[in-house]
Order: C-alpha cells, then structure tokens, then sequence
C-alpha cells in the first residue's frame, strides 16, 4: 500500500507472485496488475473502491457496502414482479419527490425521510403472486408526515370536463399562523404510472380549490390526498386520503 500526500491510499492487488504477470502479445510484454484507490479526507470522509467493495459515506456515515454479482441466470415470475414494483413506486413519487425527501418525517440514524416515504409506498403496492399483479392500496399511501395540524376534507367532485374541486374544514380555530397554511395536494389517476402534485398558494382559511388536471385523466378514477405546509415552508402535516372521483 501506497500514501500520498493527498491522503490518498493506493492499493495494488498483484497477479500472481511474483509482483508482476508478464504476458506475451505479439513479442512485446505487457505487465498485468488490479488497482485500487481510498480516497480519505477530513471534510468528506472515505470513498472508494477495491474490487466488489465500496466504502460510501452516508449522512456522515462511513460504510462498506459489496457491489452485486451479475448473474447469468434468466429472472423468476416472482423476481421480475419484484423489480416492477421498485421501477412503479419510483414513478409513482416521481412528482413529490422532492418535496417528499425534505417533509417525509425526520431523518434518524441512516433513515432518510425518502427512504421512509419509499418504504410506505412498498407497502401499499401490494405483491400478488398468484395472479402475477400489483395491487394498490390506494388508502395507505402518504406523501408527508409532520407535526402540523391535519386538514379535514369534507367533499370532493368534478363539476367540469378536466376539473376537481376540494373542500375541507377550517380547523385553525382562529389561530393566524394555522389559517395562513398552504394546501399542497397530490392526484393519482388510477392505471397511470405517474402522479400530479400541486403546491398550491391556497390557503387553509379558504376552505376549498379547484384543480385543472390533464386531458388523459377524463374519464378515469383520480384519487387525492391533501396536506398543509406553513407558510414559512419550513412545517408540514400528515397527507390525508381524502378518496377518489371519477373525472369528467
């Protein structure tokens, strides 16, 4: 092993003993070595890689992780449903995931608030083995989670061609703070793999909103969850399903 003064360890693996493989080509030798490089700094931390070991930092956090073996083998029914439901539920959070990654709960340990809001989605994309299917719970979906008051939806409908129309109870009880939220929605259109969100500038105290979506979700089922954030955007409440309608 070699040290620089970048702090950079170097790592040479030889092939075999002695130090050096040569190997003819053509007349000519060529020398046959495996490199590997650590980067160490005090600001970022270790990274790197030696082989199928990689060192990460995470959060502040130094791991070792093992990169995978490609297999030759042809996937099962069961792995390929599997792998689906990662690649939906990406697509599915493709619209709040920004949004979800900063007001999903808190982080903890090496917990980030996407990794937990990826995990309540897993959750509600259910595995269905015997019909070979993903099943969504569309009820149990959340795209925040905090500490803020809930909203109360009281109605949802679509009274035009492309729109919706939300109302909900204004339950700030005359705190200032609470009426000035802002309502942040999220519209699944069921059979489509994208989602719409809306961050909207209306406020809590103005009881409901009406939402113009594509012209692709006419005609289809569009489930909605509503959520408040502070105006300040630094606070969030729990999303809330509040059901789904048929869009005109």
């Amino acid at each position: 092993m070699q040290q620089n003064s970048a702090n950079q360890c170097t790592f040479r693996q030889h092939l075999p003993n002695p130090p050096f493989c040569d190997i003819p080509l053509h007349h000519k030798q060529i020398k046959l070595f495996i490199m590997s490089k650590l980067d160490d700094s005090l600001l970022s931390g270790s990274r790197g890689r030696t082989g199928r070991l990689v060192v990460a930092n995470v959060n502040g956090i130094e791991v070792l992780k093992i990169r995978p073996k490609k297999s030759g083998k042809q996937s099962s029914l069961k792995q390929d449903l599997v792998k689906k439901r990662m690649k939906d539920t990406y697509t599915f959070m493709g619209a709040y995931k920004a949004f979800a990654s900063q007001f999903f709960g808190h982080h903890f340990g090496m917990t980030s608030q996407f990794n937990q809001a990826m995990a309540n989605l897993l959750l509600a994309f259910k595995l269905d083995y015997l019909q070979n299917q993903i099943n969504i719970s569309y009820n149990e979906i959340q795209f925040a989670k905090g500490n803020l008051l809930e909203p109360i939806p009281t109605a949802i409908a679509s009274p035009v061609a492309q729109q919706l129309s939300l109302e909900w109870y204004n339950n700030s009880a005359g705190n200032l703070d609470r009426e000035s939220d802002l309502a942040q929605i999220l519209c699944a259109i069921e059979g489509e793999a994208n989602t719409i969100f809306f961050q909207t500038q209306i406020k809590r105290s103005e009881t409901e909103t009406t939402l113009t979506l594509p012209p692709n979700a006419s005609g289809k089922e569009v489930h909605v969850y509503i959520a408040f954030c502070d105006n300040l955007l630094t606070q969030v409440s729990n999303s809330v399903y509040v059901g789904s309608v048929t869009l005109l």
